[in-house]
């Protein structure tokens, strides 16, 4: 009887190295989309963490700005108007002859309110009576601080009361106000008029974008009416 060997015949030498060459192209194609779907990720994630720290900064702005001016003088009778001014909330405040002699915004108000500089009047019902609440741009920081309403000063009740609400606001770098102001019909431009506030906030994102080593910037609009009546 004859037993018959099947020769194994193995790859050559070429085969494998062949297969080696395909396997890492494929290996470093596939290695080279995660990592720049890794780094688009993070650019993304960098602006898209601008973009909702803005929006939260608008939403708080407007939701101030929608209780400006709460409680009216016409709350109370005239004896409390006289004797309590603190109990009554102007829907803004100013710096020149507040709250006596109003003023004209931009013009003879002292920057308050202004372009970057803005305190609203309000009783927001957390039991701290009328608070004088500011907005002010300095640098790129945009602060934010509150004080109880009392006296006739609201720019130095309010200076040391501000911290730090939103970080690399690029306004004033871009010459863009970040407060507009439009007015009741046919009333002065005075701050007791301003019926909305229009906001523009252009924020820099923290970390440079990956693909072209820049900082972004992002501008986000807002819109906020006043609801109460003007006394």
């Amino acid at each position: 009887m004859r037993t018959k060997l099947k020769i194994a015949n193995g790859f050559s030498m070429i085969e494998l190295l062949f297969a080696a060459f395909i396997f890492t192209v494929i290996a470093g194609t596939i290695f080279s989309l995660l990592l720049s779907s890794q780094l688009r990720y993070q650019g993304e994630s960098n602006l898209t963490s601008a973009f909702q720290q803005a929006n939260v900064a608008i939403d708080q702005i407007t939701r101030d700005v929608h209780s400006a001016g709460f409680p009216p003088a016409s709350s109370f009778s005239t004896d409390v108007n006289l004797n309590n001014p603190e109990k009554i909330a102007l829907p803004f405040s100013w710096l020149t002859g507040y709250p006596f002699n109003s003023c004209v915004v931009g013009a003879t108000c002292g920057g308050f309110p202004g372009e970057d500089d803005l305190i609203l009047e309000a009783d927001t019902g957390d039991g701290q009576g009328v608070q004088w609440i500011r907005y002010s741009l300095q640098g790129t920081n945009l602060m934010r601080g509150t004080a109880a309403k009392a006296g006739t000063n609201p720019v130095a009740a309010t200076d040391s009361q501000l911290i730090p609400y939103l970080e690399n606001v690029t306004n004033a770098a871009n010459a863009i106000p970040l407060f507009t102001y439009s007015y009741d019909p046919g009333l002065p431009q005075q701050p007791v008029n301003i019926r909305q506030v229009n906001i523009c906030l252009m924020v820099q994102s923290a970390k440079p974008n990956v693909h072209t080593g820049q900082l972004e910037t992002i501008t986000v609009t807002g819109q906020a009416v006043r609801f109460n009546p003007n006394q």
